[in-house]
């Protein structure tokens, strides 16, 4: 009689020897990442001291040389690798390998951390803003890694579940209530992991969005009762982690109404697919930032995310492709000087303060030039700033999309710090070259790797108009009254030196801005590391972009 009991003993105790190293490796998880958050705003913090104070304290030559060893995405992969590693390590440690229901829940342990994880990485309204100058958006591809990690790990624990129960006879056992619902969860995870293939994402976005969310909350529902116990403790991380989604949406919504009351719209359609959005309230932001603008005449369940050209009045300027943007440029068509309810929540965006320092690149491509005259009008406008002089470039496909910025072009023409440079691409065939590739020759030879710099391809200005709308005219006064428009793409790499070149003492400092088509980020991105192998001054880049 005493054996059974003994037997019964043993196996709870190994059972909550289990449960309690699971609890455990979750802990870790928390621990790591916290860790690696902490590092994270300490090297932020610490940079803006040394930035500010450490002014001919540093070495610009070796830092230079370092960080284009590395690369400027390095770290990012680093990260990744780290991270995996921190997955791999609690996955397989403190656990009996031979055990395969041992195994299955560490996996899936593993899994409900990670599933915290990329939910805090999602968050709009993410504390890494402050800590780390870090905006939700430059967080996406680490969420995009946390998912697809969260999704894996699930798919193990069910197959070696499934295999384990499969060999001691126990697969009836998958009809309990419990347990069904775990594979419901697991299939809504791929379900989301599938909808972030690039041709759905991009062709249906809307679409992506709205599953996303569906299947999101279905997940926390079903995994809450695969594993109800408050005792086991998972119940409680995903009422946790409904939490912080939670507490977020509340956040937006809060935003949301605030900006709606006495906050209209009127929208004008401009030639080449593009529209000027202006709104009736102010919003007090940071040049550059980004908010989500709602329309709930045209998307009463929707809200879209637009870069800010001015914040008085709120201001934006839209390329029209399909959706949202198809329908506001109908309504601009139709019902000219239309004036519709509208709110927005935001601002979003950290953006690093132009004005310290002294020499200034920015580089858009199409309507990413809403970032970059943002930000440009904001300094010539500014009395306390150290900038000396700013090189505006910009890359347009058609002449006409000139119209979209002409106020602001016709400001930055008259400034005397601005040194304005707009490449004009048309149908240039794909080997041919720019001849201006700085901002103070119009003759300086183009390397023949120069065809990567800008692809007819790029999604956001170089390609023919995915949709045909009623087509304007240009007025063509802006065209013609600008100076400097030049034909071809422009060699990013020489300008980049020039800016760096053109620098009249070594501590200076130069930031590059840009935004736009992927093609020209990374550019953009190339350009700059291949510079930081020379001996010169500082340079900074920040780029805006919407990745998954």
């Amino acid at each position: 009689m005493s054996d059974p009991k003994a037997a019964k003993a043993a196996k709870a105790a190994m059972k909550a020897l289990r449960l309690s190293n699971n609890k455990w490796s979750v802990k870790y998880f928390a621990i790591a990442i916290g860790a690696i958050m902490v590092l994270f705003a300490v090297y932020h913090w610490s940079s803006v001291i040394q930035f500010h104070y450490g002014r001919g304290k540093s070495y610009p030559t070796l830092t230079r040389k370092y960080s284009s060893r590395m690369g400027l995405r390095t770290d990012r992969s680093l990260l990744y690798i780290i991270y995996w590693a921190i997955n791999l390590i609690l996955a397989l440690t403190n656990i009996d390998l031979t055990k395969l229901i041992d195994v299955s829940k560490r996996f899936g342990w593993i899994s409900v951390a990670n599933l915290v994880l990329l939910v805090f990485l999602a968050l709009k309204n993410t504390p890494l803003a402050p800590l780390t100058a870090t905006s939700y958006e430059k967080l996406r591809p680490l969420h995009k890694v946390a998912g697809y990690t969260c999704i894996f790990t699930s798919v193990l624990h069910g197959i070696v579940y499934v295999s384990a129960w499969s060999k001691i006879g126990h697969l009836a056992g998958m009809k309990e209530h419990e347990i069904f619902v775990g594979p419901i969860a697991g299939c809504a995870m791929l379900i989301i992991g599938f909808s972030t293939i690039t041709y759905f994402m991009r062709g249906y976005y809307e679409l992506f969005y709205m599953l996303h969310i569906t299947m999101f909350i279905l997940i926390m529902i079903t995994v809450g009762m695969h594993r109800p116990k408050f005792s086991t403790s998972v119940v409680i991380i995903v009422i946790f982690t409904a939490c912080l989604w939670t507490l977020d949406r509340i956040i937006r919504g809060a935003k949301m109404l605030w900006n709606f009351f006495g906050n209209s719209l009127t929208v004008t359609a401009l030639p080449g697919n593009a529209l000027r959005v202006k709104l009736s309230r102010r919003m007090h932001c940071s040049p550059g930032s980004h908010a989500f603008l709602w329309v709930p005449a045209l998307r009463w369940a929707e809200s879209h995310p637009f870069t800010l050209l001015s914040s008085d009045p709120s201001e934006f300027v839209i390329r029209v492709y399909d959706g949202f943007t198809r329908d506001l440029y109908k309504a601009a068509q139709e019902f000219p000087g239309i004036s519709l309810r509208c709110s927005i929540d935001g601002a979003y965006g950290q953006i690093p303060n132009f004005k310290v320092f002294e020499k200034v690149v920015l580089v858009a491509g199409g309507s990413g030039a809403s970032f970059t005259f943002a930000i440009a009008l904001d300094l010539i406008e500014a009395s306390n700033k150290a900038v000396k002089s700013i090189d505006f470039i910009w890359v347009v496909r058609h002449r006409e999309s000139l119209e979209w910025f002409a106020q602001e072009l016709n400001q930055l023409q008259s400034h005397p710090e601005v040194n304005l440079i707009i490449h004009v691409t048309g149908q240039t065939d794909l080997s041919g070259t720019s001849s201006s590739t700085s901002p103070n020759s119009s003759s300086e030879k183009v390397s023949a790797k120069d065809h990567v710099i800008l692809t007819e391809s790029s999604p956001a200005i170089l390609t023919s108009d995915p949709e045909k709308g009623a087509e304007q005219q240009p007025t063509g006064n802006v065209s013609s009254s600008v100076k400097g428009i030049l034909p071809g793409r422009p060699n990013i790499d020489n300008l980049i030196a020039a800016a760096a070149a053109g620098s009249a003492r070594l501590d200076d400092r130069i930031i590059v801005g840009a935004c736009g088509p992927s093609r020209l980020m990374s550019t953009t991105r190339k350009a700059v590391d291949n510079e930081l192998l020379n001996d010169g001054p500082s340079i900074t880049l920040y780029t805006e972009e919407f990745e998954w």
